[in-house]
């Protein structure tokens, strides 16, 4: 008799119990009963009855093991994921082979070599997986339930009377409660319509996860990775909490992630994770490494496993394009753009695990915020998908109730609190920059959030243990600002910018609200106010001197400056465009900004030599600072050349400007995600410069209504990309019908 008879009946891909051996060959019912099915007893075949963990599978030698990282794109198996013409590299093979018997014992204890932080390390549990059963469910799961995540519920809220008057009624006597969640593929509402193959099936599901977890970079280039990630300014990919989980991961898992991978290893990491999305993520402990390993380590989850993802990719895109370790083999020869691209795909199959089994947190907010930042790094921003998973950014933003954190003072200030108003204040401004961009009304408003911003402390400072964060928290000036005059590459440049962005939001609601009052007066003290905001920066932030002169920067500083310089005169820009949309201003304010901007944006050329290390953000420059004044320039060009120009500029220094962006926009590369924009634009600028130039030789013109109408600009095709000139000139005429007037 097989020596396994005395185990339980296991189940097979349909969720159904197996038949035992004989009732199966013979196509006979079985009753499923243990160690022995009551057919078998009857009849005293007992010394046959076994049931067979697979009894479809071949033998394990009949067929090679693909190689590890011979795996397809992770967005494959659901066809609702979006896939990138570049992600098509060498052909790739799905491992089918399942998981073999393992014992995931991590070290007791490990130092992080990034981090300094010593990672608790400790026994994995996990059920031993026979090989056969590798993607199939996991005996029990249709009767399984868990427990859901914590939701924010406002004033309004059905359950808001219940859960105010609790605590006065012995707690259960108005407990409302919470149904539980069933397993994210039960079929809840009957047989699904597509079966077994639901996305959310437990077979689907693990067949991704295993799938994803083979793209993890080896850890020596994770390693690698870790070190251009502090130019990313990135809040929420703090290098020391990516470091700190970066170990963790590989303190816990090296062995199931050693090379060559294979389903059977990887196994053990996707059921792990598995077992911690069915609870909570736990309330957030004081001591900053017992917060860490409530998501790090063997409690390791999707949401911060995605995380990992979006930091890998960042930090390809921080790398050159001819960088050595885009052409290690296990990358089959992929490009900066197309690297990152994977891991995106893989971040997005850990947020798909996180939609399944309903989990919400701040990790799942900080998640969706980077897929944001790394797929507009590699597609653009143009894409409605990307201001569809802005709305799912916001909706998880309130629904983990990041949008009402508690007053500084109210509670003890813990190394969680702290990342949790960082990540907030990211959100905040990111969502600033969405709608002015698309010119979309933000959704995140002071209204209704409690936009705190950050403490300006050291990077190094949120893991510092509760005592010493409030002592240095205790030793920052009354506006939250440190006394050193430094600049911290993470909270010094959030607060600075969360300001800017503040004010940013009272402009769109002129610029976007509806029905709203707007007098030159209004306007004056916009102005006046958005100069404020810039100049009560701290000192070391300005890019201009006392005097009104540049400061003698270079690299980090020289960016930095820079950047938050733009981001003020983008405030200044729009009150502009807003005074010369109501005819309270002739364009000559807005045509000065622009210069002023598009100077600024051209420093980001004429120095990138010594800015080369941020180069990975060159094209989102050029896109969000430098179009919008190119547009205002060559409107103001065009109106010249016809004699219509109301505004005093040098003509041959806005051509010469004109000129150094076009050679600007070529410089961007084929792997920045804006190339395709770029070059469309490039095109734009180069034909209204080309159709000056060409009336120069005119001494005379005569004022018309018109411009008038060059026949050397049929030759030329895509003649829709005008239709930005449209959206850059408010002014009322037949200037908003400029792209129609050259088509006649």
């Amino acid at each position: 008799m097989p020596p396994n008879r005395e185990a339980a009946v296991g189940y097979r891909r349909n969720g159904k119990k197996q038949a035992c051996e004989p009732c199966r060959k013979g196509k006979l019912a079985c009753d499923h009963g243990a160690p022995f099915c009551g057919r078998c007893v009857r009849r005293k075949t007992t010394a046959r009855c076994f049931y067979h963990p697979a009894p479809m599978t071949k033998s394990r030698d009949s067929e090679p093991l693909p190689s590890p990282r011979q795996t397809p794109s992770v967005a494959s198996s659901n066809n609702t994921q979006r896939q990138s013409p570049q992600t098509a590299g060498a052909p790739e093979r799905c491992p089918t082979q399942a998981a073999i018997p393992r014992n995931p014992t991590a070290p007791n204890a490990q130092v992080s070599a990034s981090t300094g932080c010593t990672i608790q390390g400790c026994s994995t549990k996990t059920s031993v997986t026979s090989p056969e059963h590798v993607g199939q469910p996991k005996e029990g799961w249709k009767e399984a339930v868990f427990p859901r995540s914590a939701k924010y519920y406002g004033l309004t809220s059905f359950s808001a009377i219940f859960s105010e008057h609790q605590a006065k009624f012995h707690g259960e006597l108005l407990d409302i409660g919470e149904d539980k969640r069933k397993h994210p593929g039960n079929w809840v509402y009957g047989q699904p319509l597509l079966g077994r193959e639901r996305p959310n099936g437990p077979t689907a599901r693990e067949t991704r996860t295993i799938k994803a977890l083979f793209n993890i970079p080896a850890k020596e280039i994770c390693e690698v990775l870790l070190k251009p990630v502090a130019k990313l300014r990135d809040i929420t990919l703090d290098t020391r909490v990516i470091g700190y989980c970066n170990s963790a991961i590989w303190s816990n898992f090296a062995e199931s992630l050693s090379q060559p991978r294979s389903a059977e290893s990887l196994t053990i990491f996707s059921d792990v994770l598995f077992k911690n999305e069915e609870t909570p993520l736990p309330a957030s402990p004081d001591d900053p490494i017992e917060w860490l390993n409530t998501f790090t380590g063997p409690n390791l989850r999707f949401e911060m496993l995605g995380l990992m993802f979006c930091f890998y990719g960042m930090g390809y895109l921080a790398l050159q394009d001819w960088d050595p370790l885009f052409e290690v083999p296990e990358n089959f020869g992929r490009d900066r753009k197309q690297t990152a691209w994977r891991m995106k795909e893989c971040a997005d199959v850990c947020l798909d695990m996180c939609d399944c089994s309903d989990t919400v947190n701040y990790l799942v907010a900080a998640l969706i915020l980077n897929l944001k930042r790394l797929e507009t790094a590699c597609t653009g921003d143009e894409t409605y998908h990307m201001r569809r998973l802005h709305g799912d950014l916001v909706t998880t933003t309130i629904t983990s109730g990041l949008h009402r954190l508690s007053e500084y003072g109210a509670n003890r200030m813990t190394a969680a609190s702290e990342y949790k108003r960082r990540l907030f204040c990211a959100i905040y401004c990111n969502d600033k920059t969405n709608a002015s961009m698309n010119g979309v009304p933000p959704l995140l408003t002071r209204r209704f959030c409690d936009v705190q911003p950050c403490l300006d402390l050291p990077d190094e400072a949120l893991l510092l243990p509760p005592d010493e964060l409030a002592l240095a928290a205790s030793q920052l000036d009354p506006n939250g600002w440190n006394t050193s005059g430094s600049t911290y590459q993470l909270t010094t440049l959030l607060r600075a910018r969360l300001q800017i962005s503040i004010f940013r939001e009272e402009i769109l609601e002129l610029a976007l609200g509806i029905n709203v009052e707007v007098s030159g007066i209004r306007i004056e003290n916009m102005h006046q106010r958005c100069k404020e905001v810039y100049n009560t920066l701290p000192h070391q932030l300005h890019y201009y001197d006392e005097a009104g002169v540049p400061k003698a920067l270079t690299g980090t500083d020289l960016y930095d400056r820079a950047n938050l310089l733009l981001q003020f005169l983008q405030n200044k820009f729009l009150i502009d465009r807003i005074a010369l949309a109501r005819g309270l201003d002739n364009g000559q304010s807005l045509l000065n900004t622009a210069i002023e901007s598009i100077d600024i944006v051209l420093l980001f050329w004429s120095k990138r030599d010594h800015l080369m290390s941020f180069s990975c953000n060159f094209d989102w420059i050029v896109t969000f600072y430098g179009i919008p004044p190119a547009g205002v320039i060559c409107v103001e060009l065009l109106k010249m050349t016809a004699g219509q120009s109301s505004v005093q500029f040098s003509r041959p220094d806005a051509i010469q400007k004109l000129t150094l962006f076009i050679a600007f926009l070529e410089w961007i590369r084929p792997t920045d995600g804006n190339y395709a924009l770029a070059q469309r634009l490039r095109k734009v600028i180069q034909r209204v410069l080309n159709y000056v130039l060409d009336s120069r030789n005119e001494t005379t013109r005569t004022p018309n209504t018109e411009i008038p109408f060059d026949p050397m600009m049929t030759s030329f095709t895509e003649m829709d990309d005008l239709d930005w000139l449209n959206t850059i000139d408010w002014t009322q005429g037949s200037w908003m019908d400029f792209n129609s007037s050259l088509q006649v």
